[in-house]
């Protein structure tokens, strides 16, 4: 589970897997489901679970088990959780749906789950310790009793949800951080091998860890059971730094992104970029295409962090050339600059300045959260 799953199970020794499920897997999978499809309710929605389906499947072909045959359900709680049964049967739950910013992040979570079955945790797990384990349905019915009282709220449901799965994971034998990590190295790696960024399983963890907070996680004791979500996002960050994964945290969450107007001031027509609720320039006239470009620019210096020491101005003919490192170019004109009441090369400083000022803040913000959790 993403939450969960390390209370399910414990790493064991490496050796080598089968190609696809084996009777074994499928028949605990089939007998774990029907408990699971006897107490839940599940939302049915055919275009979400298509969605759901593709993904898994791309997923899994990425894996080094890509015989095995998923299938995909929405457990209609607004707890943050996802698991995954022996044989295949993934479930996630609407509230983690509606935490994910991005199909990024959503991988992210769904990789995490393919890895548990392809490593095949739970099987270990029953294997090396039989008589210290819940059921599948016993810790899914922990999660839903806890959200259940808070439903409403995000945050809330998210804080008891964790508070549910410690107390799952606490009850078992010490071990499952062993499989956690294992399942996060793995579907990291599973990630690289797919149409995803990887990028966004660390971010909906830096996001569940801001969110439960390092004292809350430290106050119910569960060192030994279960690993810190601040020590999962540390172990991600490293493992796409291994992998050599570049992290840009705007490409896979929502974020704000700049937008141009028409504007008409005068009787003379222009065209204003905004973003964050601030004008960042007037160009001469209303080109859709060109402005549409001024766009792309700017929201590629900023998706990729770049500083004012990656993003160049050349002179033009007409003016000047603003061209972030890797992105698209823009042209500045004389006439733009006018419009602005500066010159050309004073219009294209001032607007480097300003996006490696508001990249500068982002970098700030992200190491504050590091020092919270």
């Amino acid at each position: 589970m993403l939450l969960v799953a390390g209370a399910l199970a414990a790493a064991g020794p490496a050796r080598a897997l089968p190609p696809g499920s084996t009777p074994r897997e499928i028949e605990l999978g089939d007998e774990a489901a029907k408990d699971i499809d006897d107490g839940f309710e599940f939302v049915e929605d055919d275009e979400a679970l298509a969605k759901l389906q593709e993904m898994v499947d791309e997923i899994a072909a990425a894996s080094p088990r890509p015989e095995i045959e998923y299938r995909v359900r929405i457990v209609d709680t607004p707890g943050v959780n996802a698991f995954v049964l022996p044989g295949g049967h993934v479930y996630v739950t609407k509230g983690l749906l509606e935490m994910v910013e991005s199909d990024d992040e959503l991988a992210g979570v769904l990789c995490h789950e393919v890895a548990h079955n392809v490593d095949q945790h739970a099987i270990r797990r029953m294997r090396e310790a039989p008589t210290k384990r819940l059921t599948l349905l016993q810790l899914a019915t922990l999660v839903a009793q806890a959200t259940a009282v808070v439903k409403g709220a995000p945050e809330g449901a998210i804080l008891a949800s964790a508070a549910a799965n410690h107390v799952a994971a606490a009850v078992l034998n010490p071990g499952s951080v062993e499989a956690e990590i294992e399942a996060d190295h793995d579907g990291i790696e599973y990630m690289t091998r797919t149409n995803y960024n990887p990028a966004g399983f660390l971010t909906f963890m830096e996001r569940l860890a801001s969110t439960s907070g390092k004292f809350y996680e430290e106050a119910l004791g569960i060192y030994n059971t279960h690993p810190l979500t601040r020590d999962r996002v540390l172990a991600a960050k490293n493992r796409l730094e291994e992998l050599e994964v570049p992290v840009y945290r705007r490409l896979v969450t929502d974020v704000s992104q700049p937008s141009w107007h028409r504007l008409d001031a005068d009787g003379r027509v222009a065209t204003e970029i905004r973003y964050l609720n601030d004008r960042l320039l007037l160009l001469d006239g209303y080109d859709e295409e060109r402005a549409a470009r001024a766009v792309d620019t700017i929201a590629w210096a900023l998706d990729h962090e770049l500083g004012e020491e990656h993003i160049r101005i050349r002179p033009a003919e007409d003016g000047v050339v603003f061209a972030p490192d890797g992105g698209p170019a823009l042209a500045l004109t004389r006439e733009d600059a006018a419009r602005n009441g500066v010159s050309d090369l004073d219009l294209a400083d001032r607007l480097r300045g300003r996006i490696a000022s508001w990249v500068a803040d982002d970098q700030a913000r992200i190491r504050a959260n590091y020092q919270l959790y």
